[in-house]
């Protein structure tokens, strides 16, 4: 099995973090900031803080390659030099998000003041937005019922004006 070497497996993640995290905070197209972009710009603006350790606004190689090996000791909780899918499951970061998306799901589709989510309460939450998507209709276009992604922002999804759609 040949091996990446450990700065390009790196390196390639921390361009994807990096990356993901300005594409999240783009402007949506109609120039508009997405939901939560400040929030956003100001996390950037602390990871690179954090990059930069002398302060002088450049990152320089040394300054990113010992960025990168703290990002990849966090990932490597069992410390043998090589992460693997389980490891970035069980990382904080990831339960965290995990916890984010579920409290979410239950605020979405729980009724008001409960942290649980009946199988009536989810199909009541899911049929209201059908309902809203058809605007009156008794069908939608298939790629209405599409997950909205995240800086998409909310509502902007329409059911088709001709319910023949």
């Amino acid at each position: 099995m040949m091996r990446t070497p450990r700065f390009l497996a790196t390196g390639g993640f921390a361009v994807a973090c990096l990356l993901g995290s300005t594409l999240a905070s783009a402007a949506d197209p109609a120039g508009q900031p997405a939901a939560g972009a400040s929030q956003r710009a100001q996390q950037r603006q602390q990871m690179l803080a954090a990059i930069d350790t002398n302060h002088d606004g450049r990152i320089s190689r040394a300054e990113y390659q010992a960025w990168l090996d703290a990002r990849f000791a966090k990932l490597d909780s069992n410390g043998d030099g090589v992460v693997t899918a389980d490891e970035i499951a069980q990382s904080p970061a990831a339960r965290q998000r995990a916890q984010r998306r579920a409290e979410r799901f239950i605020k979405r589709h729980a009724q008001p003041g409960s942290d649980q989510v009946s199988r009536a309460d989810f199909e009541a939450s899911q049929l209201r937005r059908f309902d809203k998507l058809a605007n009156g209709a008794d069908s939608v276009a298939t790629d209405a019922l599409l997950p909205m992604h995240r800086g998409a922002g909310k509502g902007r999804r329409q059911g088709p004006a001709d319910p023949a759609q």
